[in-house]
Order: C-alpha cells, then sequence, then structure tokens
C-alpha cells in the first residue's frame, strides 16, 4: 500500500515538475508568435496604402498648374504638347489628393490634404509628386518640408517652401520667384531670366544665373554667385547677418558697389575706380568700381554680414 502510495506521490511531481518546465517553452512560442503578429500589423498598412496614380490632364496656351502639399517631394519637368503629366503617390490611406481643373482648363490644380477625421503623421501625410508641363505654362508650388525641383522650365515659376531644399536648373527665358522660410535655394543655369528670391534663414547659391534683374534677400542666409552677371542686367544682393561671397570670370562687364554698415567688406576683382559714387567709399566697409564696359549693374549690401567679391 505505501509503496502504491509512493508511487502515485511520485508520478505526480514528475507530472508537475515537468509542466514547470514546459511552461516558459510554451509562453515563448507564444510571445513569438504575438511580436511576430505585432510586427505584421505594424507593417503591413504602410505598404499596402502606397497608391501611386497618373493622369493626364488637358491645359491651355500659357495656363496655370498649382501644386499644394506638405512633406514628400516634387519633382517639375518641361515637355511638349498641351497636356500636363501627372504621376503621383501617397503613402497613407489617411491622405489623398484633390485634382481639379476649370472649365476653360487655364488652371489646373492639385492639393494633398487629410480624409475628414484622420490625423496622419508627418510620415503618413507624405505626397510624391512628378509633374511634366508644357512649354510656356506658369507653374506655382508651395509645400511645408517637401524639396522641389524644376527643370528645364519657362514662363512664370513661383516655388515656396518652408523647409524644403528649392532647385531650379536650365530655366531659359523665365519670370522666377522664390520664397523660403529655412529651405536652402539653389538655381543653376538660369539665364535670361528675372529672378526675385526672398529667404528668411536659408542659404541662396546661383550659378550661371542671368537675366533682366536678379534679386535675392535674406535675413541671416548667406548669398553666394559665382557667374559673370551679363545680359545688361540689375543684380542685387542684400541679407541683414549673412554672408554674401561673388566669384566673377575676368570677362565680367560690371560696374559693382558694396557695402556693409558692421560687416567687413573685402575685394579681390580687379576694378577701376568710379569718380562719382552715391556712397563715400570707407576701408573695410564699402567699395566701389567698373570692369570691362560696366554694363550689368551689381549691387551688394550687408548690414552685418561679410561681403567677399573675388575673380574665378
Amino acid at each position: 500500500m505505501r509503496r502504491d502510495v509512493t508511487a502515485m506521490t511520485m508520478t505526480t511531481n514528475r507530472s508537475r515538475i515537468a509542466t514547470t518546465l514546459a511552461m516558459p517553452a510554451h509562453r515563448l512560442l507564444l510571445s513569438t508568435a504575438a511580436a511576430a503578429l505585432t510586427a505584421y500589423i505594424f507593417l503591413s498598412p504602410a505598404h499596402a496604402a502606397d497608391t501611386r496614380k497618373e493622369a493626364k490632364i488637358d491645359i491651355a496656351p500659357g495656363g496655370m498648374v498649382n501644386i499644394i502639399s506638405g512633406g514628400g517631394s516634387v519633382a517639375l519637368h518641361s515637355g511638349s504638347g498641351r497636356q500636363v503629366l501627372a504621376t503621383y503617390t501617397v503613402h497613407s490611406d489617411k491622405i489623398e489628393v484633390d485634382q481639379n481643373s476649370s472649365t476653360d482648363k487655364q488652371r489646373v490644380e492639385l492639393r494633398t490634404h487629410a480624409l475628414p477625421g484622420q490625423q496622419p503623421t508627418a510620415d503618413q501625410a507624405r505626397v510624391d509628386y512628378d509633374i511634366t508641363v508644357p512649354s510656356g505654362v506658369s507653374v506655382n508650388v508651395s509645400t511645408t518640408s517637401a524639396p522641389i525641383t524644376a527643370e528645364g522650365l519657362s514662363g512664370d515659376i513661383g516655388l515656396s517652401s518652408e523647409t524644403g531644399q528649392i532647385t531650379i536648373t536650365n530655366a531659359l527665358k523665365s519670370h522666377v520667384r522664390v520664397r523660403s522660410m529655412a529651405a536652402p535655394v539653389t538655381l543653376k543655369d538660369v539665364t535670361l531670366s528675372r529672378i526675385d528670391i526672398q529667404s528668411a534663414g536659408g542659404a541662396v547659391q546661383l550659378s550661371n544665373v542671368t537675366g533682366q534683374r536678379v534679386g535675392v534677400g535674406t535675413t541671416s542666409g548667406n548669398i553666394e554667385y559665382r557667374g559673370d552677371c551679363s545680359g545688361g542686367g540689375d543684380y542685387i544682393f542684400t541679407t541683414h547677418s549673412g554672408a554674401i561671397d561673388m566669384t566673377l570670370p575676368a570677362t565680367a562687364s560690371v560696374d559693382l558697389s558694396a557695402r556693409s554698415t558692421t560687416g567687413a567688406v573685402e575685394n579681390a576683382f580687379p576694378l577701376e575706380e568710379r569718380h562719382h559714387n552715391s556712397f563715400v567709399p570707407q576701408p573695410g566697409r564699402s567699395f566701389a568700381g567698373t570692369s570691362n564696359s560696366g554694363s550689368s549693374s551689381v549691387e551688394l549690401q550687408s548690414f552685418s554680414g561679410k561681403i567677399r567679391v573675388k575673380k574665378q
């Protein structure tokens, strides 16, 4: 009898020990499965919500394309024909793009917005645009953080962003207007154009940029220009506390003046002294002179920033 009781007790203890030893493995399996399920739930919607759409929209000669977006990117290209080719990718089902055009085909608008009741994150609110516009069609783009690139456009170009970098290349005979809060601005090979750039803290870089009027104004952003200031135009660069750096080739034909109220002014470009100035040049604070025939007017002004002019 005692042997039977002892055997039963040992069997029961072994069962409890086996159960106890098996529990961690069981729980580990459940934990692993739960983690995998969580990862699937977390990752799947982001991929499933990516939606790419394409549209061909008729536009009249001289019409306007207007794009309003938050994050993501906007790429603009020049095309032929009389249609706007719009491709855009939405990365969340909380966001959509409204596409509208006027009955006379003079205006096309693409606008990013959140769906009613949705509060997308910055990453979910991203929309990537790729837009091709016919030659001569005006473009106006406004973003919060999305970088904007424009290549080969002509006509009116208006680009605005708070923090997204703005880049314009290979534009001809255009009227360019750029507005930036902290976004850096780059223009390269933009010729025979009228240019107006205003920036608070974003740096502005111009390379081979020419036109009837090239104006840049910043609060604290630096201004850099490399080119010949050709075309007999007016080149006016002003900043409060940013630096101005100008590099000119020996062939540049400019009538140049540079002034800084409290900042240093340096000149390493050969200029002939002007006998009639609107101000009295002060060593280290201002200078003025001409090079070659002086066909273009160049004015560099700063309150506290440094101004440097040098030979390429």
